[in-house]
């Protein structure tokens, strides 16, 4: 097992993308602590614990931090999962949605990592994912507050890398749109549910869209041994998204 006995704190465990790394990181034999905005999260295993909390809230994230060390002892990875989406222009999105984005992919990176580095510092297998976005490298219309925070994410994945080595490795994960309880809405909504899929589904080299499990695998990856010389990296799992977009 590429994750036996090391303890992962996961932001964002109670759906999505999020929900499917703590199910694979419990799979590989790790201890997993989860937090989200949910009261509870849909997962129960021995080596499982949740807990609710705003990591944009320095308190709240601070204490998924003891909850965790007081639970399996330690925290030997972070995976910022917690984020939100938003489609709009600089002509329909107010700043309060501006900063709302920005508030919740950048600042709850930066305060619940700031909360566990000295905890993570601890650990002989030191690691830190985030799950960045293709649209953190390249742009796309209609997305003038995602965007922008994704690439701050991005740089500030760079930016703890520098700082925080030789003792973590941070890297970041750069997925293509993945339908997860977040952006299903955008799907359901629309006139023609699967030929909206297919649009997207024709963005990607690879003529398909991004799984939960896509990102999960690549979570493994770069929590394991076998990346231990990887570090202010982006891996991504977009299908050739990040360089281009098919028509």
């Amino acid at each position: 097992m590429e994750l036996q006995n090391r303890t992962a704190v996961i932001t964002g465990a109670s759906s999505g993308i999020g929900e499917v790394i703590a199910r694979f990181y419990l799979d590989e034999g790790a201890r997993v602590y989860g937090c989200g905005l949910e009261s509870a999260a849909n997962l129960t295993h021995e080596r499982f614990a949740y807990q609710q909390a705003d990591v944009c809230d320095e308190a709240q994230a601070a204490a998924v931090v003891k909850g965790c060390e007081e639970r399996f002892g330690g925290v030997d990875i972070l995976v910022n999962c917690a984020g939100v989406t938003g489609i709009g222009t600089i002509d329909n999105t107010s700043v309060a949605e501006f900063r709302r984005q920005f508030e919740v992919n950048v600042f709850g990176v930066y305060t619940i990592t700031q909360a566990a580095i000295g905890a993570i510092r601890r650990s002989e297998h030191a690691a830190i994912i985030n799950i960045v976005s293709e649209l953190g490298v390249k742009c796309i219309p209609e997305r003038v507050a995602y965007c922008p925070s994704k690439a701050a994410v991005e740089m500030l994945t760079r930016c703890l890398a520098a700082d925080c080595g030789p003792r973590v490795r941070v890297n970041g994960i750069l997925p293509g749109l993945t339908e997860t309880p977040m952006t299903r809405m955008r799907y359901e909504s629309a006139a023609d549910p699967e030929a909206e899929r297919q649009k997207t589904r024709s963005r990607y080299v690879l003529k398909r869209m991004c799984t939960p499990e896509d990102v999960a695998n690549g979570a493994v990856f770069l929590a394991s041994d076998r990346a231990s010389f990887i570090t202010g990296d982006m891996l991504a799992v977009c299908g050739g998204g990040q360089f281009i977009t098919c028509q």
